[in-house]
């Protein structure tokens, strides 16, 4: 997509920009409806070139040169660095579609296979290079430790106070709001409700405002039907998609170690014990991670964000990693970086692709395989998520599947839960947990923080 080309549909309302006029206008429908806009009231005007900002220390130089950062038009409360805002609109669009009926015609237009253009700009399956990563050896991968992914601090000298780039528009204040602070304290609604078990039983069903449990047995259904879908893994099925609450704002780091926790909690690897109350809360985990660099985890952590206590500055995987290893839990922290030779994403494909093949035999029919693997927790320049599997297309091109903290689950995904119901356009659904070379190309970096492999358990998508 061109954004220089004065022939090129934008929104006016925010940078993004498609050749399809109608696209746009769909967009704005479905991202902007406060505008009222209605069909032919928006403009086609070249869309501006947005300054693009770097980030020192542990992400490449040359990917960012500013940090400007604007509120999310669909009000969710996410205060979004300007060069990611289109993409991050386009997931909401994603998230909006896959809320609704499937049979309505509104969606007739956005019904479409993977290969179709509208959602490209994160669910890939056109690279023809990303077939490379699934034939070559994952052990070729250029992997390296992290520059900040290191267990012990030894020396402070040299270490500077990090800025916007790194933590977030709020990276200089000493307290969040207290609107805010209230919000966080007070614990998510929780509903009790009765279900009836295939034998007879009632059985007790609470529901937490924003959590979304046995997800991922709807995501091996989905993939198993999807016919784009040559094979497919996923991690454990007693992982929780846990996302944010509204006008929470940025806080992803800490809902994707939660997402971490409830594996660790509901599988009782070592380390759960620690969690026995219930999931820490986002006030709790920064206690944790202070707590961390006070027994001299990651402890320059301080010093470059002065302080994470009580404040909206962003955390990242050496605060994970910080957090996990003080409580004895293992965990290994690497980077991705690009190399002359391959590029960032190439290299994330083929370390995650070998991580979910270490745990299955290869010998066998069954197209989606579920596991009992840890999920992965992932980090790009400015955002962290979750990922909970990869799955490889009939093209040979390749997807990670994710659980994104911005993005709740959708009532569509919901109604399959417990259910063996088919669905006319898996792929649909399954578009807000996809994310391809076109979302990922844009990084020279990755972070990644894994648990350790404790247990192998192969199952077919049938038998969950």
């Amino acid at each position: 997509m061109d954004h220089q080309n004065v022939d090129t549909p934008s929104c006016p309302f925010c940078p993004f920009s498609d050749t399809d006029a109608r696209f746009v206008m769909e967009h704005i429908e479905f991202c902007h409806p406060e505008n009222g806009t209605e069909h032919g009231q928006f403009t086609m005007q070249p869309q501006e070139a947005t300054s693009e900002y770097q980030r020192p220390s542990v992400w490449d130089g040359t990917e960012y040169q500013a940090d400007k950062y604007v509120d999310c038009p669909n009000s969710c409360g996410e205060v979004v660095a300007n060069t990611e805002l289109s993409t991050h609109l386009d997931l909401h669009f994603a998230e909006e579609v896959a809320h609704e009926d499937p049979t309505s015609s509104q969606l007739g237009a956005f019904a479409e296979e993977s290969n179709g253009h509208r959602f490209d700009r994160f669910d890939d399956d056109h690279d023809v290079q990303d077939k490379y990563v699934l034939r070559t050896e994952a052990g070729k991968a250029h992997n390296s430790r992290s520059k900040t992914a290191y267990h012990e601090t030894t020396s402070a000298e040299g270490v500077k106070k990090l800025g916007r780039t790194e933590l977030g528009p709020h990276a200089n204040e000493k307290r969040m709001p207290s609107w805010l602070l209230k919000i966080l304290e007070k614990s998510p609604n929780m509903t009790q409700s009765n279900k009836i078990s295939s034998d007879g039983t009632l059985l007790k069903h609470v529901t937490v405002e924003n959590e979304a449990s046995h997800v991922i047995p709807v995501l091996s259904k989905l993939c198993e039907q999807d016919t784009s879908v040559q094979r497919a893994f996923l991690c454990s099925p007693e992982v929780r998609h846990i996302f944010k609450m509204p006008r929470e704002g940025g806080f992803c780091g800490y809902r994707n170690i939660q997402m971490l926790i409830s594996y660790i909690q509901e599988t009782k690897t070592p380390g759960h014990e620690h969690f026995q109350r219930g999931l820490p809360t986002i006030l709790e985990l920064q206690g944790m991670i202070e707590n961390a660099w006070d027994m001299g985890f990651n402890s320059i952590g301080r010093i470059e964000t002065g302080g994470i206590r009580g404040t909206r500055k962003y955390i990242g995987t050496p605060e994970a990693q910080a957090l996990f290893s003080s409580l004895g839990i293992q965990c290994e922290a690497n980077s991705l970086a690009e190399k002359k030779e391959m590029r960032a994403h190439d290299a994330l494909y083929m370390d995650v692709a070998a991580y979910f093949r270490q745990a299955c035999s290869l010998d066998g029919n069954d197209k989606v395989i579920v596991t009992e693997l840890a999920p992965i927790y992932f980090q790009h320049q400015g955002h962290s998520l979750t990922i909970i599997g990869f799955e490889i297309r009939d093209n040979g091109s390749a997807n990670l599947l994710v659980f994104d903290p911005m993005f709740k689950t959708s009532q569509a995904v919901k109604r399959l839960i417990g259910t063996s119901a088919k669905v006319p356009d898996p792929a649909r659904l399954l578009k807000a947990y996809r994310r391809g070379s076109a979302y990922l190309q844009k990084y020279k970096l990755f972070e990644i923080l894994k648990l350790p492999v404790l247990a192998f358990c192969v199952n077919s998508a049938n038998d969950n």
